[in-house]
């Protein structure tokens, strides 16, 4: 767990789960997964399943699962209340620590197109766009394939 002011980021409890679920509704680019779903990730040995707290309330959550080497991103969601204020960089940074300590090399993710919030974030942090799915997501817009080195 580390402590940054009031923040807080800190592994998934099963607590949690309810704001997690309730967390991902306010976004039409999340994967909306079933709580029994964010249920069985909080079980697997190869997922990275974060919270970030801000002031004692989880406030935004990061879901990434380990595979030969690479950290694939499932997951990132932060409250509209929390937008730019860290969050997601706190979970990202804490996120790449735990997968370089599980020997990850690499980061991979799809973002859909149309989240404009998400793929300039991911710049930022120095993602590159190394593919494109056509028509990936349920309302027809294609998801960017993108990936970085760690």
């Amino acid at each position: 767990m580390r402590r940054e002011n009031d923040w807080v980021v800190r592994p998934a409890r099963p607590k949690d789960l309810e704001e997690v679920f309730s967390l991902e509704s306010y976004w039409l680019f999340a994967p909306h997964w079933s709580k029994a779903q964010l249920e069985e990730e909080l079980k697997r040995t190869d997922s990275i399943f974060l919270i970030a707290e801000f002031s004692g309330s989880a406030i935004a959550y990061f879901i990434g699962r380990v595979f030969e080497g690479e950290l694939q991103v499932l997951s990132l969601s932060v409250s509209p209340r929390h937008l730019r204020r860290g969050g997601a960089e706190r979970l990202l940074t804490e996120a790449f620590l735990k997968a370089r300590l599980k020997g990850c090399a690499r980061v991979t993710l799809e973002v859909s197109e149309r989240n404009l919030p998400a793929l300039s974030l991911y710049q930022k942090w120095g993602f590159q766009i190394v593919g494109k799915r056509a028509k990936f997501y349920n309302d027809g817009s294609s998801a960017f394939l993108m990936d970085k080195l760690l």
